[in-house]
């Protein structure tokens, strides 16, 4: 489905990645030394103080033998002890009904929804109704 277009936070990527380094046990100071640089450097880019170049992101892929999207995508190990956020929650539900119950479901959300002005809003939500062939709900 649309999985691989998920959003995961920049503390999941880097969960995904000091979890990845600590199962094939390498420790910090080799992919630091494998990145060509210090291990606190590395330390800190590891706990997000500061941000991983893509080449780093590119080098530290093959040092683990894993795809760049691994760290970005769903499709790689979901981290286990993430608790997944409402967005998440809303989309797993829709995708676990039936095409009725999706159109029922977007029926609710525009009647919940329908008084909110805000042009992002009402611009998603007429998107919803074209996707769902309920153009003519007002």
């Amino acid at each position: 489905m649309r999985d691989s277009y998920l959003i995961l936070t920049t503390k999941e990527i880097l969960e995904r990645l000091k979890q990845l380094r600590e199962e094939q046990a390498l420790r910090q100071e080799a992919l630091a030394r494998y990145l060509g640089i210090d291990r606190t450097t590395y330390v800190r880019k590891e706990r997000g103080d500061i941000p991983i170049t893509t080449d780093e992101w590119l080098k530290i892929s093959r040092a683990m033998d894993k795809d760049p999207s691994y760290f970005f995508s769903f499709r790689g190990n979901i981290i286990e002890n993430s608790t997944p956020c409402p967005e998440e929650l809303l989309l797993k539900l829709y995708r676990s009904l039936k095409k009725k119950e999706q159109d029922d479901f977007v029926c609710g959300v525009h009647l919940m929804l329908k008084h909110i002005r805000r042009k992002t809003v009402r611009d998603t939500l007429e998107c919803l109704r074209k996707a769902h062939g309920m153009e003519d709900l007002v």
